[in-house]
């Protein structure tokens, strides 16, 4: 296992910054309460710490999604507490000052070492009235003469457009499935061009990002479909049957390839299919999916190749 960098760091000085019991940020979750957003309200309310002393945020991975949570934090620490942002060389952390001074103050400390550095300082609240909807946009797409408004969140695939990999999944799926299930659903694309296509399916989304569920919602109402959108770490109780399991993996955790997700995904797939139901992932070309899917769902085949990416189809 590779090693934290910014957390031996950390470690080694945290008992000198003398923080007690501070609020660790190592994911966009850890701001959120679970299943605390509304199905039909797009805010999402933070965890409810009667008072937040201090933080700890590690660095996300994206420029827009360091800016957004280190405002949301200027907004969950109290007036005059500590937050550290912790961050290695390799992941930008140099880059990030700007951003943390933006949002939540003059650096007073800089401690380096690991290769990766910490910003220390008071919190000013300098974002302290922004709310996660601040950060929502809309980009348009087009498919197949379907018009979508797509929701456009720091940290969620993928940006209000349609890229390669889920445009090839969705030129070769059936669209006559009556329950679908879209896993890892990001912004909620796939999902919805499905709907849009067959207004008549019963189609659920999930995520194990509160961001991706909140920018899901977002795209759903924003086009005015229907959908049961939860929040789910893969299948974790999701325990209905569908015709039609959907999905655009991530393959990345920070710069090394993961197969993590796709290996718990293909476990439990075959437990959620309805008779005759199929599995319908796309990857990248040179991920190797195929007997990870054989191997733990069925016979599964290569239905579309552009030599960038792949749509396998897997049945029990």
């Amino acid at each position: 296992m590779k090693e934290n960098l910014p957390l031996g760091l950390l470690s080694k000085h945290l008992p000198a910054l003398g923080l007690e019991n501070p609020l660790y940020i190592e994911n966009e979750n850890d701001l959120f309460e679970d299943g605390a957003v509304p199905r039909r309200n797009l805010g999402i309310r933070y965890r409810g710490f009667a008072s937040v002393q201090s933080a700890v945020v590690f660095l996300p991975k994206s420029k827009a999604l360091i800016d957004m949570t280190l405002a949301l934090v200027s907004g969950i620490v109290e007036e005059g507490g500590t937050v550290v942002l912790a961050g290695s060389n390799d992941a930008g952390i140099r880059s990030a000052r700007d951003a943390y001074e933006k949002n939540i103050g003059p650096v007073d400390q800089k401690i380096v070492g690991n290769h990766s550095a910490l910003y220390v300082g008071k919190n000013r609240r300098l974002s302290a009235s922004k709310k996660l909807e601040d950060f929502l946009s809309y980009g348009s797409i087009i498919y197949d003469t379907k018009s979508l408004e797509v929701a456009i969140v720091p940290g969620v695939f993928s940006a209000g457009e349609l890229d390669e990999g889920t445009k090839l999944l969705l030129d070769h799926i059936p669209y006559d499935r009556k329950k679908i299930l879209d896993v890892g659903c990001g912004a909620g694309i796939i999902g919805a061009i499905y709907k849009k296509k067959n207004p008549t399916a019963d189609v659920t989304m999930s995520d194990s990002s509160e961001l991706a569920v909140f920018a899901t919602r977002a795209t759903f109402e924003r086009n005015d479909i229907e959908a049961k959108i939860l929040r789910s770490d893969v299948f974790d109780g999701i325990q209905e049957k569908f015709d039609a399991i959907l999905c655009n993996p991530p393959f990345h955790k920070g710069v090394s390839t993961d197969y993590s997700f796709i290996e718990k995904f293909a476990k439990g797939a075959k437990a959620r299919l309805s008779p005759n139901g199929e599995v319908w992932v796309v990857a990248n070309a040179f991920l190797s999916y195929a007997d990870i899917l054989q191997k733990n769902i069925g016979p599964t085949e290569v239905v579309a190749d552009d030599k960038r990416f792949k749509v396998y189809r897997s049945r029990v």
